[in-house]
């Protein structure tokens, strides 16, 4: 992500998720629009975030494999849902899904895993209910997607599913 950061506005532009782009045949967006981002302290946000979930990510799933599902997923569902949804950056929706997997399964053993994760769910609902959005535009270069958050916590959590049901 930083890469794609320092490689400036014309590769953001090249990789962001657009809609009239995807559906013209620009599929990798649905995908490529999560690495990419609007400004430096929104990657770098970001990239620490993805730091410490890789760190608490159960052993036994790969970190890259479970970003590319989830952005796969999540790019999906905003396309499919979202019709008036034009533009999107951000890794947030991924971040939020792999705090699913990476709490999820500490819930029973750990009571700090619930709270955080009930923290998450309770600001993903609170910015879809645009209370939560318009601090944080200045500094994000644009407003929190929501549904991206929403998204990423089911995709989170079907990945997991997914993931129990092959190791049984």
């Amino acid at each position: 992500m930083l890469a794609l950061q320092a490689g400036g506005v014309t590769i953001a532009d090249t990789l962001r998720y657009e809609r009239a782009a995807i559906a013209s045949g620009e599929v990798w967006r649905l995908i490529s629009g999560h690495f990419v981002h609007f400004n430096w302290a929104h990657c770098l946000l970001n990239v620490g975030g993805l730091i410490v979930l890789a760190v608490i990510l159960p052993a036994s799933l790969c970190v890259w494999r479970c970003c590319l599902w989830l952005a796969a997923s999540i790019g999906l569902v905003l396309f499919l849902a979202l019709p008036g949804l034009q533009h999107y950056a951000g890794f947030s929706g991924i971040a939020y899904g792999l705090a699913v997997v990476a709490l999820l399964p500490r819930v029973p053993d750990e009571p700090i895993a619930a709270v955080v994760l009930f923290a998450l769910v309770a600001r993903a609902l609170w910015q879809w209910l645009d209370t939560g959005n318009a601090d944080a535009m200045p500094w994000l270069g644009a407003p929190p997607l929501a549904a991206a958050h929403l998204a990423g916590l089911a995709a989170g959590a079907l990945l997991l599913c997914i993931e129990c049901r092959a190791s049984v």
